[in-house]
């Protein structure tokens, strides 16, 4: 084929496509037929048939209902959003985990419909009765007025968990009205017992021969997710005892201990919960969870107030400028509290508990301090697991905590640095168990960048190479108290020289004696 046979072949292409889009255009408005013109010339027509009434009548009917189910998951969704979290198993990525199982499940204990006919729990059944048995006695409660004011309420008591939770008692309110009554008042008198104990007290423990280990595996189950009962109810034992102000004192007590605070904070952590006084608390790992990140009026030191100061002078611009703040970063490049110390960052204990005292401020880390023992991993994990429910709006304070203590702690050298400091108190046994427990418990929890600030400034310090240098030559030549004390045995020795020196050329050119002048007559 010549070059004049594949330029006509082209036009005789453009022209047919030309005459179907225009031969389309000129059926498509008013027939139902749309007429084209095929590579032979050939014309061939597409006819559009119209939906009958009836198949579009079906069509119409499934899609309505699929619309509706969306307006429903709105509809349900604000509902949930306006009512209380209920109180649910463990969200299915943490029970799911096989290390976590006995963080998340009760060991000697049931409280509650969830766990009420685990077999393996019923050893300690006996114990509930006598707990509860003495609550009613000591507390001087009538025994058919106490089950009937719980029947009374049992609808609210039963809304307070999710449907499968008391969906085995729909047919026997009776007994799920039972459960709460002895499950209610063996728990509060568990706490008066837990004050005793503190005390050095143990009457009740000899005089219902309760073994003490049994009392200390009651302490961990108490705080599990699916293992709470309504703090309403709780409240209503309580306005039906005489004893309303001791077990009002035991239960501040009892979560002021179950912060694992060292006791010198305990005051504090005691003025903070009268101050915070937590309104309607769902159960008692809300309550917990509540005090734990409790917002705490920061102490202003005088590194902050000169920072501040600087700030309102210079402006915050050129003051981050000069302390080489860089842009945010996503990722920070140190790994552990080791890597910080090395260039320049120290540790200090806050004055609180409070998760949210957790600060960075000229080269000080200021972390709240804890004690780490056998209860530590279950009471995180079970609160990290409460926000984790989908129907409890939370800013996941203590998931962020627990990712930002793994973020510090790497391995038992980091561990030893926070025990030096006054930060971490181990009860646990080796600094290796402790680190473990924290890169365990950090597993699939998604935190909140409620720390991006103290992390982005931590980041600025560890970047600035001035600090780094300043580090390394106090931790070369000040690594111990006998070079501090030779390095200010120098300086004083030294300004005692310049002093003399000085007053002795200050000797030379004024003397003692002023010269006398002897005036002319």
């Amino acid at each position: 084929m010549s070059q004049k046979d594949d330029i006509v072949s082209m036009e005789a292409v453009r022209e047919r496509k030309a005459a179907r889009q225009q031969r389309s255009g000129e059926t498509s408005r008013g027939n139902d037929a749309t007429q084209l013109i095929d590579k032979e010339g050939e014309k061939v027509s597409i006819v559009i048939h119209k939906m009958n009434a009836g198949s579009k009548g079906l069509i119409s009917g499934s899609l309505e209902k699929k619309f509706k189910s969306l307006d429903e998951a709105l509809m349900v969704n604000e509902a949930e959003n306006s009512t209380k979290p209920k109180i649910q198993k463990i969200p299915f990525m943490l029970r799911d985990n096989d290390n976590f199982k006995k963080y998340l499940e009760p060991r000697v204990v049931s409280i509650g419909p969830y766990h009420a006919k685990n077999s393996n729990l019923q050893v300690t059944h006996e114990i509930k009765l006598k707990l509860a048995a003495l609550f009613i006695k000591d507390g001087g409660i009538s025994r058919n007025v106490l089950y009937e004011k719980i029947m009374e309420k049992i609808s609210n008591f039963r809304e307070c968990y999710a449907e499968e939770a008391t969906k085995c008692y729909e047919n026997n309110i009776e007994e799920l009205a039972w459960m709460f009554l002895v499950d209610g008042c063996a728990l509060l008198h568990y706490i008066i017992c837990a004050s005793q104990m503190k005390e050095g007290r143990d009457y009740t423990l000899e005089r219902l021969k309760i073994k003490k280990d049994h009392m200390a595996f009651f302490q961990q189950d108490v705080f599990l997710l699916d293992n709470q009962l309504p703090y309403e109810l709780l409240d209503l034992l309580i306005g039906l005892s005489n004893k309303q102000e001791e077990l009002k004192l035991s239960i501040k007590n009892f979560i002021l201990d179950s912060i694992n605070a060292p006791p010198g904070l305990y005051i504090e952590n005691e003025k903070n919960f009268r101050q915070l006084q937590p309104n309607n608390p769902l159960h008692l790992l809300d309550l917990l969870r509540t005090v734990l990140i409790q917002q705490i009026n920061p102490h202003i030191g005088v590194r902050e107030r000169l920072r501040q100061i600087l700030i309102g002078i210079l402006g915050e611009k050129v003051f981050n400028k000069l302390t080489f703040k860089k842009k945010h970063v996503w990722h920070s490049s140190f790994r552990n509290i080791e890597e910080l110390i090395a260039v320049g960052i120290s540790l200090k204990p806050s004055k609180t508990s409070s998760i949210r005292s957790i600060t960075f401020s000229w080269g000080t880390l200021t972390i709240p301090p804890i004690i780490v023992d056998d209860s530590t991993a279950a009471k995180l994990l079970n609160m990290a697991a409460y926000e984790m429910c989908p129907d409890f709006q939370n800013g996941f304070e203590v998931s962020s905590y627990i990712f930002f203590m793994d973020s510090l702690i790497d391995r038992a050298q980091d561990v030893k640095e926070l025990r030096e400091s006054g930060i971490l108190h181990n009860a646990l046994g080796s600094d290796e168990e402790v680190a473990l427990l924290f890169n365990k418990i950090s597993i699939d929890l998604v935190p909140n960048p409620i720390y991006s600030g103290v992390r982005q400034r931590i980041q600025n310090h560890y970047d600035n190479k001035w600090m780094t240098w300043i580090a390394q030559f106090m931790a070369r030549h000040f690594h111990s108290p006998w070079s501090v004390l030779a390095f200010m045995a120098a300086i004083i020795a030294l300004a005692s020289s310049i002093v003399q020196t000085v007053y002795t050329v200050e000797g030379y050119y004024k003397p003692d004696k002023p010269p006398i002048i002897y005036l002319a007559p």
